[in-house]
């Protein structure tokens, strides 16, 4: 996964507007979501890599979440992947409630701020601890989606009510720890149930300057539709093929000898149609030829 990364990175070409854009969101002066989009191949794979090293470089946090035809991820699991890549701390309002939600016969816990007083572990036997340490601990989630059914919560209100305890724990957690940048990777196979709640509850509320903090980067086959509204916050970047003056500079930082290049160059572009997965095989498959030919 390292490899296939390093080399990601040292054949990236022809993005340099993209991540201009991306660092100023970075940097606080762009729009705070970023929807990319491109025909399959394209390179959007290879820019999101590049993205994700800009942040590592300037170590801001991240969350990545890939759509794919056997991760089919709903709302829940969503906010889930975020709280497990930040850190589960900051979000044990929403594990519990998420627990409440489905786990039978689970009591949900009051979290009580201020000064009022509450019971923790009453009559339970501590040693080893400090004051603070029982009332510190991380609940856990124990990982079931389906609905209770001795409930009868009908499932709007149910997400309605999640969403918001997770808004809540995210906004605090955006307040004490800063910033975070948040990938959405093949949201073209979203189904139109999640679809509807991105938009209408994570983004709105990035919108509606409830999440300030977070940024997002969409990268999907499809363009979204915006409203005039939506047109304000999100930066939409339109991925092309590889022009030849950038295959040729593909070709150099593949290591294709010079006086192969501007041949090898002119039949890529003819047959890929600078497609960069198509030129990236056949680009792998010149270089075994020539090492298998140098083994003969």
């Amino acid at each position: 996964m390292i490899a296939d990364l390093d080399r990601r990175l040292a054949e990236f070409v022809n993005r340099e507007d993209e991540m201009r854009r991306f660092c100023r969101l970075l940097d606080g002066r762009g729009k705070a979501i970023i929807a990319v989009s491109g025909v399959g191949g394209v390179g959007k794979s290879s820019l999101l890599a590049r993205m994700i090293h800009e942040c590592a470089l300037r170590k801001v946090r991240k969350s990545e979440i890939t759509w794919t035809d056997t991760r089919n991820h709903d709302y829940l699991a969503v906010m889930r992947k975020i709280r497990d890549d930040i850190g589960p701390e900051a979000f044990r309002g929403f594990t519990d409630l998420v627990n409440f939600f489905t786990v039978p016969q689970y009591q949900l816990n009051v979290m009580v701020e201020g000064a009022a007083r509450i019971s923790v572990a009453n009559g339970a036997s501590v040693s080893d601890a400090e004051v603070g340490d029982v009332a510190g601990i991380v609940i856990k989630d124990f990982m079931l989606s389906a609905p209770r059914n001795d409930m009868g919560v009908p499932e709007a209100e149910r997400m309605a009510r999640l969403t918001d305890a997770f808004v809540h724990d995210l906004t605090a957690d955006l307040r004490a720890r800063g910033p975070l940048m948040l990938f959405l990777d093949a949201t073209e196979k979203m189904s139109e149930t999640t679809r509807q709640w991105v938009w209408g509850e994570l983004l709105t509320a990035i919108r509606d300057s409830r999440l300030a903090g977070l940024m997002v980067v969409l990268s999907g086959r499809v363009r979204p539709e915006l409203a005039r509204d939506w047109q304000l916050l999100v930066d939409c970047v339109d991925l092309s093929p590889l022009s030849r003056e950038h295959i040729l500079q593909y070709l150099e930082r593949r290591g294709i000898a010079v006086h192969y290049r501007n041949a090898v160059a002119d039949m890529l572009l003819i047959s890929t149609q600078g497609n960069v997965l198509q030129i990236a095989t056949y680009v792998d498959a010149f270089l075994q030829m020539q090492e298998d030919n140098a083994v003969a």
